[in-house]
């Protein structure tokens, strides 16, 4: 019985705090990925764009000083936004941390959130089509990355 009054509560938390999003939760919300062409599929440039106009809209909320790059306290104050999301969206037990289940939730539903994005034709399953983009995307990303760190991620 104790378990599914927390399972049952854990729902209940999770369903209100979702709804409670103030404009700087909002920020802090994944790329928002769409079809912007029309052809079915979300494309590398489609995530590309995306991605960039997120980084605007970031850089836009949280460069208090208007020099167009974050300082070191602006992007803790990005960091912590975005910890505070996550606390109350995740934090189902309620203690101001987000333990190994929590943050595995979260990424669940990150992965489920971009799935359904990707997910063009609605049909619920995702086609070699329908994940071509974020693939090619990946590994253009996965390229500048490796450069800017010197590749130091493969010798792990």
């Amino acid at each position: 019985m104790k378990k599914q009054t927390t399972i049952k509560s854990s729902i209940l938390t999770a369903a209100v705090v979702t709804g409670l999003f103030t404009s700087a939760v909002m920020a802090m919300t994944p790329v928002q990925l769409t079809d912007a062409d029309g052809d079915g599929v979300i494309s590398a440039q489609e995530i590309a764009d995306a991605r960039d106009a997120k980084k605007a809209e970031t850089l836009a909320q949280f460069d208090a000083d208007g020099n167009g790059e974050l300082s070191r306290d602006e992007r803790r104050s990005m960091k912590d936004a975005r910890y505070e999301s996550m606390l109350s969206q995740f934090d189902a037990d309620g203690d101001g941390e987000l333990s190994k289940e929590e943050k595995g939730a979260a990424k669940d539903a990150r992965r489920a959130s971009t799935d359904a994005m990707l997910d063009v034709n609605g049909d619920g399953e995702l086609s070699a089509e329908e994940t071509a983009g974020i693939e090619q995307a990946k590994d253009e990303r996965g390229d500048r990355k490796k450069g800017k760190r010197g590749g130091k991620r493969d010798s792990k």
